[in-house]
């Protein structure tokens, strides 16, 4: 199947890699369908791009390269949605605010993103009753 997306042009995508989030994104429910690019595995980052429009795309990070400490937890209701069996079959990332240079982009630790790629689901949830925020300045002497 090809993609034509705003960032990357025309792609060609495997429909077995999209990850169906059923709600869609805050802000973005009506689009349902994603695919993470990610040139290497050793890469830090990766792109989270819409195959319903190609003109929306993410900037992800895995947030434990840069805060150690984060921690959340998934209601069971979370996890049932998910069809998690298995914590491995998960990837926890962060949608990363890039405005003028590295220095200045902001993780958004509130919202994290959680995909099961063996269920080749996802979700984004609030996480409530916390000090996190939708901006955190990225400890780049870390990642």
């Amino acid at each position: 199947m090809k993609l034509q997306t705003h960032r990357f042009g025309e792609i060609d995508i495997n429909e077995e890699g999209i990850i169906t989030f059923p709600n869609g994104l805050p802000g973005f429910e009506e689009l349902t369908k994603f695919i993470f690019i990610q040139e290497s595995a050793e890469q830090s980052f990766a792109y989270m791009q819409s195959v319903e429009d190609g003109d929306v795309s993410f900037i992800i990070v895995n947030p434990f390269l840069f805060f150690e400490d984060y921690e959340f937890d998934l209601s069971d209701e979370e996890q049932a949605e998910l069809q998690i069996e298995n914590a491995d079959d998960l990837n926890i990332w962060s949608i990363m605010n890039v405005t003028d240079s590295l220095e200045n982009a902001t993780l958004n630790l509130l919202a994290p993103i959680i995909v099961n790629f063996k269920a080749r689901l996802g979700k984004q949830i609030i996480i409530q009753n916390t000090s996190y925020q939708t901006k955190h300045f990225l400890n780049l002497n870390r990642g």
